[in-house]
């Protein structure tokens, strides 16, 4: 009677093991100051950060930071990329990195933010100005995809990121 208990006791620790192989976390990555041509600015560019793990392996990252208008941050656009964003009720620039895009794929991403009425714009020269921020290579940037997502409405529709096998993050 005992081995049995024992062995319906491990059972169920086993079991419970099982589901905290796949985590998210959440919180912010800062980008410190920043220059363009002769300007520099003693400002922050803060990204809220929402990881899913698989074990000890990060399978996806998301960094999505709100540039406010007086943001010394908007002079990595060009002047096309401006535009667009100044056309945005709610723009956001994200970084986004997958270990392996069969298991969680960029294109899954922007179908859940579509339908928060997001959609993704290119902000090449922005990339290539965070690319090479000194702090890049601290935290491997180069390795993350850079797109600008952009609402033209006014809703407070969230964004809800939800990949397989993980628990739902929402994204207000």
């Amino acid at each position: 009677m005992k081995n049995i208990s024992i062995l319906i006791m491990t059972l169920v620790l086993a079991s419970c093991s099982n589901l905290s192989k796949n985590m998210t976390k959440s919180g912010q990555f800062i980008v410190r100051n920043g220059t363009y041509a002769e300007k520099v600015w003693n400002e922050n560019l803060v990204f809220n950060r929402h990881s899913w793990y698989q074990e000890m392996s990060l399978q996806y990252d998301v960094m999505l930071a709100k540039l406010p208008a007086n943001s010394s941050f908007n002079y990595w656009f060009s002047a096309d990329e401006l535009k667009d964003v100044q056309n945005c009720t709610d723009f956001r620039v994200v970084l986004l990195y997958t270990l392996d895009s069969k298991k969680i794929a960029h294109s899954s991403f922007f179908e859940q933010v579509e339908l928060a009425n997001f959609h993704k714009i290119d902000i090449q020269t922005f990339k290539k100005q965070l690319i090479m921020h000194p702090d890049s290579p601290e935290h491997s940037l180069n390795l993350y995809q850079v797109y600008g997502l952009c609402k033209k409405t006014k809703d407070l529709k969230p964004m809800i990121l939800n990949f397989p096998s993980f628990q739902e993050v929402i994204v207000p």
